[in-house]
């Protein structure tokens, strides 16, 4: 009679046979974890903000000023509403923010877009409100990484810089809402703040682009590429004095040229040929690229040498950059797992080459086609995040490196 072989260690529902990190987490419902919700308030607002700005922004002293602000701080805000309180278990090992806490982040950003739209708000009551849902998302964050036990120099700086972005982004969502009711003047700080969301697009998308592309090359036995994080440091740096020197249009122009042309160095040490095998790395690769592009032409408006308005030019960085990062991390979450990745849903995918053509409608100002593609765009990632609802969350939610690899 043939022994059978001892048995292996216990496993966990939902943990993969011969692996003691369960697979899932336990959490059930839409409150399990801030990208559920946030998420599909999310795509939702993004497919009705310009509809809305064309039908309503006569309320408002500067409809142009509300458009800016609803485009980088509510997509910007609910993204990253969605994506740290859930990331940071990355970071903490303690599982995501969950129940009450996601529905106070989730109702602080619905204030934060009723109040932008509502007429007659005073601007004391409008700048608590639309920067709350920012201060929220660092005390979740800061609390998380309190709570976890590990010493900061475990944890990192990283986590850390992203809670104070959190802090400097709702004072600054504060100040345009304020300048935007008041009827202040708004150049100089609206391309402020779309630089400071650049920044955090550089940040987080220069660590995340190369991580997946490299992931992707490993699944493949394509020897992975280091990348070097002090060129990014210096590009974080050069973008930190393109929003600094706003007020002086040549100096800007110039440091947002610098940024462009070292973050395109930087990109060709990336392993770039591992795209042909991964379509979400593909999809958060293609709207990384907007952020040289969208600098460069960012500097060279400010120099006079583009025939076009900046408010145009700025879309590169706000639909291409902005959007199409998001909504390429967003389509990770509802991602099918198997063979050793994530598989993108295809209306994830046409959602974003929806978005992706948006921008270039709006570049070459056909305003009218370029909000349909919009429109269209997230209403597509709307309906690719909706099995987010009902699916087990995974566990990683944004990643496949503890998936088993492919035979």
């Amino acid at each position: 009679m043939t022994t059978p072989p001892p048995a292996g260690p216990p496993t966990t529902p939902g943990t993969p046979a011969g692996q003691g990190t369960p697979s899932t987490w336990p959490a059930r419902g839409p409150w399990a974890a801030s990208y559920r919700v946030l998420f599909a308030l999310l795509a939702a607002w993004a497919a009705l903000v310009v509809p809305l700005w064309y039908a309503f922004g006569s309320l408002d002293p500067s409809p142009l000023g509300w458009h800016i602000h609803e485009m980088v701080f509510g997509i910007g805000g609910g993204a990253l509403a969605g994506y740290l309180p859930t990331a940071c278990t990355s970071w903490t090992g303690r599982p995501p923010v969950s129940g009450r806490p996601v529905v106070v982040l989730a109702a602080l950003w619905v204030l934060a877009r009723a109040v932008m739209l509502a007429p007659d708000v005073s601007p004391w009551l409008i700048a608590p409100a639309v920067g709350a849902v920012f201060w929220w998302i660092a005390v979740l964050v800061g609390r998380e990484i309190a709570r976890c036990g590990r010493p900061l120099s475990q944890i990192g700086a990283y986590p850390v810089s992203l809670v104070v972005f959190c802090v400097v982004a709702g004072v600054a969502s504060a100040r345009l809402a304020v300048a935007v009711r008041t009827g202040a003047p708004l150049a100089a700080l609206s391309d402020l703040v779309v630089l400071l969301f650049t920044l955090l697009l550089t940040g987080v998308g220069g660590r995340m682009v190369p991580a997946f592309l490299n992931t992707a090359a490993e699944r493949h036995d394509i020897e992975p590429i280091p990348v070097d994080a002090r060129m990014r440091r210096v590009v974080l740096a050069a973008i930190v004095v393109a929003g600094l020197t706003t007020p002086w249009r040549t100096v800007s122009a110039v440091a947002g040229l610098v940024a462009a042309v070292l973050l395109l160095v930087h990109m060709a040490r990336w392993p770039l040929r591992a795209v042909r095998y991964d379509a979400l790395a593909t999809m958060t690769l293609v709207a990384f690229a907007w952020l040289p592009v969208g600098l460069a032409w960012w500097g060279l408006g400010r120099l006079g040498a583009l025939g076009t308005t900046a408010t145009t030019l700025s879309h590169t960085l706000t639909i291409g950059a902005l959007s199409g990062l998001v909504v390429a991390v967003m389509s990770r979450a509802p991602a099918r797992r198997g063979a050793g990745r994530l598989h993108v849903r295809v209306p994830a995918l046409a959602g974003f080459v929806a978005i992706m053509v948006s921008a270039g409608f709006r570049l070459a100002d056909l305003d009218a086609v370029s909000a349909g593609w919009w429109c269209l765009g997230w209403a597509l990632v709307f309906v690719a995040h909706l099995p987010a609802f009902t699916d087990p969350m995974p566990r990683p939610i944004f990643s496949a490196r503890r998936l088993p690899r492919t035979p």
